[in-house]
């Protein structure tokens, strides 16, 4: 069955139109703020594609559980539009549309390993929200795309939320062959109403760097999901704080292949104020080495709490002169731990850059069933927030808290 569609150009945001039958780059990658109507042109172009030649599409998410009212739904939506719905086979039970000429679109979320790897003659695949996604799933979406279509193309589109996601090495710094990268804002979209604009533009007044990524499509901090946003990074002198008589607290997370962090702080309990001014932050260490950071850190003479669960190392640092001491431990400890951190402004010291970066990155963890976030947290960004949290542990369990003078500072 042939179907003729006339589409006119306005139907099609400008900036995006000359990429409409350009399928020559097999890393498309569209990435700006909300409303520029990157994932609409995408979708328009995966249904032209797959109405002119014969083609399979992936078309994905992180979880399956989100794909029904986003991906799978904006499609039916466009081939309604179009008045092609009568010609096309949707079929809701498996997240399939079909068309007559026998192109086939998939919807799927990345969490279904088993289906994914039983998928063969891919010819596109468009990744939407692909910053929910890891560069190592990504990596294995490339290897699948490897059918006889010709042009095969991998398209992704995002908000950019954080310069340290993989997305932005991949795109701003080692861009792979074969890639065109366009960056998009609410601004490129003539069909937007004039409430929706209106409501961004407020943005730029109740949260501006959020407005730096959902209202200019940059690179920023998202403090949706994050766990910690009550810090700000901010120069400051250690020994004038500790000559005012602020408590010196030092914390150590260890970790064998992960990460271990040693942060050093000074709290002002009267303003409920945590000041960070050094760490150390390394993976695969050795006891002997933390040993070595911690006298480097000038920290021997200086009370610092170690996870529990360690009794062994607190020995061995005991051994070689540290005052290292189990941090308290009792039921919800480490929900209390970051709740203390929570109602205690931090400010951190320019110098202390993976403390930083953990604060931008630690975030809570979305149910896969409902898209909602939950109490659990990112195990990858929290050594040195967990080193933090052991340095006041007995504060937040209830035990009695000592008093450190400025010479315990050793600076």
């Amino acid at each position: 069955m042939d179907i003729n569609l006339t589409l006119s150009k306005r139907l099609f945001v400008p900036k995006f139109y000359p990429l409409l039958f350009d399928y020559s780059h097999r890393w498309e990658c569209y990435m700006g703020s909300a409303g520029s109507a990157k994932s609409y042109f995408i979708t328009q172009k995966l249904i032209i594609r797959a109405l002119n030649e014969k083609i399979k599409i992936l078309v994905c998410r992180r979880y399956g559980t989100t794909l029904r009212n986003t991906c799978f739904s904006l499609f039916k939506d466009i081939l309604a539009k179009w008045k092609l719905t009568e010609y096309v086979k949707i079929r809701e039970t498996d997240f399939t549309i079909r068309f007559p000429n026998g192109s086939e679109i998939i919807f799927m979320g990345l969490d279904e390993e088993t289906k994914l790897l039983s998928l063969n003659n891919i010819g596109a695949i468009f990744i939407e929200e692909a910053y929910e996604v890891p560069k190592p799933i990504v990596e294995q979406l490339n290897l699948r795309l490897r059918g006889n279509t010709e042009n095969q193309q991998i398209l992704m589109a995002w908000n950019p939320i954080n310069r340290n996601h993989w997305l932005y090495d991949f795109c701003e710094v080692n861009p792979p062959q074969s890639f065109i990268y366009l960056h998009s804002t609410f601004r490129d979209n003539p069909f937007l109403n004039a409430q929706y604009i209106k409501e961004l533009e407020e943005m730029y007044t109740r949260n501006p760097a959020k407005a730096r990524i959902f209202c200019d499509g940059l690179w920023g901090v998202d403090s949706e999901g994050l766990v910690i946003t009550n810090w700000q990074e901010k120069e400051f002198n250690p020994m004038e704080l500790a000559a005012a008589g602020l408590e010196h607290r030092a914390g150590m997370d260890l970790g064998w292949i992960d990460k271990s962090a040693i942060i050093d702080t000074l709290y002002d309990r009267d303003n409920h104020t945590i000041y960070v001014f050094n760490e150390f932050y390394k993976s695969g260490c050795q006891l002997s080495e933390l040993a070595t950071a911690i006298k480097d850190m000038n920290l021997h003479r200086t009370k610092v709490f170690v996870d529990a669960a360690e009794p062994r190392s607190i020995q061995f640092f005991k051994n070689e002169g540290i005052r290292a001491e189990a941090c308290a431990k009792g039921k919800d400890s480490i929900k209390a731990g970051l709740m203390f951190l929570q109602d205690n402004m931090i400010i951190v010291h320019p110098k202390c850059r993976n403390f930083i970066n953990e604060l931008e990155n630690f975030s809570y963890i979305k149910s896969k069933q409902t898209g909602e976030w939950t109490e659990d947290t990112t195990h990858e960004w929290s050594h040195a927030i967990d080193a933090c949290r052991y340095a006041y542990s007995d504060i937040y369990t209830n035990t009695k808290l000592k008093t450190m003078s400025k010479t315990a500072l050793g600076l």
